[in-house]
C-alpha cells in the first residue's frame, strides 16, 4: 500500500480555523454501509444514532502544552516538541530543532530567561531531553500542539481539551472527543448507552 494514495487536495477555505460552538453542533457523516447513501447529521444526534447497550469509549487524558518555543543562550531560535515521558525525573523523548546543531547538555531558555530544557543524546529521530521546569511553568511557557494548518490561536486554551479531560499527559488532542458535551453525555446515559473512560496517552 502506498500512503500517497490517500493524499487529497483540501483548499484552505474548507479548513475551520476556530471550533464550532456549541461543541456538538459539529457536522457528522454517518455511513451505514454499502448500497446506502451516507447521512449528513450533527454530533448532537449521536444519542439517536446509537442503540441502548452500545458503548461509547472516551479518552480522559488532558493535552499538555508540549510545544516549547525556546532559544539558545547564544540567541538562536530552538523548538522542542515533547513526545513521550521516559521516566519520573523529567526526561522525555522529543523532536528538537535545530537538532543537528544542538550539543548534548545544552540548555534552552524561554523568552524571559527561564532555563527550560537540557538537550541530551539522539535516540533515532528524536532527542532525549530533561525538563528543568515544573507543571506551572510548562503551562506558562508551552503551547498546546495544533496541526500546522491551524493558524488561529484561541483565547481559551481549554477549548482544545475535552469536557471530560482529567489526567494530563497527551501531546495531541483526541479530536473526535472535542465535540462531545455534558448534555450529550447525559442523553447517552438516559438512552442506556454506556460511556467508558480510558486514559490513552498519545
Amino acid at each position: 500500500m502506498d500512503v500517497a494514495d490517500f493524499d487529497y487536495g483540501l483548499p484552505a477555505s474548507a479548513i475551520a480555523q476556530t471550533p464550532v460552538e456549541p461543541r456538538d453542533a459539529a457536522r457528522l457523516l454517518v455511513d451505514r454501509g454499502p448500497g446506502r447513501t451516507p447521512e449528513h447529521r450533527h454530533v448532537h444526534d449521536l444519542a439517536d444514532l446509537l442503540d441502548p447497550g452500545d458503548l461509547v469509549v472516551v479518552n480522559e487524558t488532558r493535552v499538555i502544552p508540549a510545544r516549547l518555543r525556546l532559544h539558545r543562550h547564544t540567541g538562536g531560535a530552538a523548538e522542542v516538541f515533547l513526545l513521550e515521558p521516559v521516566d519520573d525525573t523529567g526526561s522525555w523523548d522529543a523532536l528538537v530543532r535545530p537538532g543537528a546543531r544542538l550539543r548534548d547538555g545544552e540548555v534552552l531558555v524561554a523568552a524571559d530567561g527561564t532555563e527550560v530544557v537540557e538537550v541530551g543524546a539522539r535516540t533515532g529521530d528524536t532527542r532525549r531531553v530533561r525538563l528543568l521546569i515544573g507543571d506551572d511553568d510548562l503551562a506558562r511557557i508551552g503551547d498546546v500542539p495544533l496541526p500546522p494548518y491551524i493558524t488561529t490561536t484561541l483565547d481559551d486554551p481549554e477549548r482544545y481539551q475535552t469536557v471530560y479531560a482529567r489526567q494530563p499527559g497527551s501531546v495531541a488532542a483526541p479530536t473526535a472527543g472535542l465535540h462531545l458535551t455534558p448534555e450529550l453525555l447525559r442523553r447517552l446515559g438516559e438512552r442506556g448507552i454506556d460511556v467508558a473512560p480510558v486514559e490513552l496517552v498519545v
